[in-house]
């Protein structure tokens, strides 16, 4: 990875923040992302690209960053509120049947911080690892991006409980310039994801296949677009699409889309945007 990644840090933080066309406006507007936000359900993973970023160059693939949705403590209670999570919960020594409990007494920290607004007053929503480590942040925050997708894994409310517990476990973690998956104790975006619904302790979870990039396993916001795209509608496919914005430079806006043209994109070169209008993305 040192070969195709940026590892140092100061270095990767700066071209993480470092935009080559001026300003700091997305195409999704913040009246899509509002839209948005009654689509989507905890344990939803979000796949986002921002244009004109250094860190492109870094990143392989179209799509360079994933988030992971556990929503609000609302959200949360109204849908993990069944009775196969009480009387899971009760396995765990939660005689309430709240998750908000089990989260609250395993990982108070991380979720202390899950309640607090940020400096625009949004509650967090979103788990993600960033430059600055795996925290939580508003869906405003995160979901203003170029581009943005929204896939929904395929598992029980008590799996996903179960992976939302587990993401809240890494939170605080450094960022893992490096990346390297086989390591625990420092998380980059797309790990987070990864290991919140890695398969183990007889949970199902969601299993994607690592690549080898110089030595080391990792697992890109791309390839789990291309895993999407190559298991479309075989018994292999664990994820649905809930929500693909497209952004078009061209018209300022990033416009929703459909299922084919998000199948296709994570054949796109990394710099599609500079390219024509009339070229097919798919096949360059």
């Amino acid at each position: 990875m040192r070969l195709l990644f940026p590892i140092q840090k100061g270095i990767s933080e700066w071209m993480g923040q470092t935009r080559v066309a001026s300003g700091e406006h997305f195409l999704m507007s913040a009246d899509q992302i509002a839209a948005l936000h009654p689509r989507l359900r905890p344990g939803d993973i979000l796949l986002e690209r921002r244009e004109w970023y250094l860190s492109n160059i870094g990143l392989p693939g179209f799509w360079p960053h994933a988030a992971l949705y556990v929503g609000d403590a609302e959200e949360r209670s109204a849908y993990f509120d069944t009775p196969e999570i009480r009387a899971w919960l009760q396995t765990q020594g939660i005689d309430d049947g709240r998750f908000e409990t089990l989260l609250k007494t395993r990982h108070p920290q991380a979720y202390a911080s899950s309640q607090q607004p940020d400096e625009m007053g949004d509650m967090p929503r979103i788990i993600e690892a960033l430059g600055r480590g795996v925290v939580f942040t508003s869906l405003e925050h995160s979901a203003a991006a170029d581009s943005l997708a929204v896939l929904r894994p395929r598992l029980s409310r008590l799996e996903i409980a179960q992976a939302i517990l587990k993401s809240f476990s890494y939170f605080g973690l450094p960022y893992d310039f490096d990346f390297d998956f086989r390591t625990d104790g420092l998380l980059v975006c797309t790990e987070l994801v990864f290991k919140s619904y890695r398969p183990e302790n007889g949970r199902q979870g969601l299993d994607w296949p690592l690549s080898v990039v110089v030595g080391r396993p990792v697992l890109t916001a791309n390839n789990i677009v291309q895993h999407f795209d190559k298991t479309w509608q075989t018994p292999a496919q664990h994820l649905d699409l809930i929500a693909f914005f497209d952004g078009n430079a061209r018209t300022g806006r990033a416009e929703e889309s459909d299922l084919e043209s998000f199948r296709a994109s994570w054949q796109r070169p990394k710099w599609h945007i500079l390219m024509p209008e009339d070229t097919p993305r798919a096949q360059q």
